[in-house]
């Protein structure tokens, strides 16, 4: 299939695969509760970050290491620090190397997308995401459980009991609780009712 997606920037979106279970299966020695803190720690959905759309390739790296011409002077970039709204698109606080963080400039989304930086911009546009859906909500054990409870896994496996001993249909509930955590505006589900009880 080939196709142009746009995706606003402030939106949020969990995937639940058909065999999510590769998740939770490296964390089975902790609990569900467990599991949630450990990969929504820091602000960030740590399973997001091995997702192949998340690595650069060598041509994007060799694209990006360009320097550019600013102020005279040719820079290259080291890292996207934040964003802020700009007009009806947003603009990005660009940290250089070497360089001080007096010396960052903003620039435009479709400027960075230009010159290769769709990946970094996606990955900011996805932190902020993620901390509007997280401000009303910590990421505390009570709220875990709550949380938890709400897809129908009771406390006292979600809090007491190591996912190594749950049932396929529990653990698919924490899968759909763990992807729902960030409060996503779209859940998409590949056969979501395999295994559930």
């Amino acid at each position: 299939t080939i196709g142009t997606v746009w995706k606003h920037p402030n939106l949020r979106i969990a995937y639940v695969a058909q065999h999510a279970f590769h998740h939770v299966e490296q964390h089975v020695d902790k609990t569900p509760n467990e599991y949630i803190q450990w990969r929504f720690a820091g602000g960030e959905d740590k399973e997001n970050q091995t997702k192949v759309d998340r690595q650069l390739s060598a041509e994007e790296e060799k694209k990006m290491k360009e320097k550019l011409v600013i102020d005279g002077q040719k820079r290259e970039i080291e890292k996207l620090k934040g964003r802020r709204k700009h007009k009806n698109t947003y603009e990005y606080e660009v940290k250089f190397v070497g360089l001080e963080d007096d010396k960052n400039i903003y620039m435009i989304r479709d400027d960075l997308e230009d010159l290769g930086f769709e990946k970094m911009v996606a990955r900011v546009d996805e932190e902020e995401a993620a901390r509007m859906g997280m401000v009303s909500r910590p990421l505390t054990k009570a709220n875990i459980e709550q949380h938890l409870a709400d897809v129908g896994l009771d406390a006292e496996f979600a809090t007491h009991s190591r996912i190594r001993g749950l049932s396929g249909g529990q653990k698919v509930k924490v899968v759909i609780g763990a992807a729902m955590w960030n409060q996503p505006h779209i859940l998409v589900m590949d056969e979501p009712t395999n295994y559930l009880d």
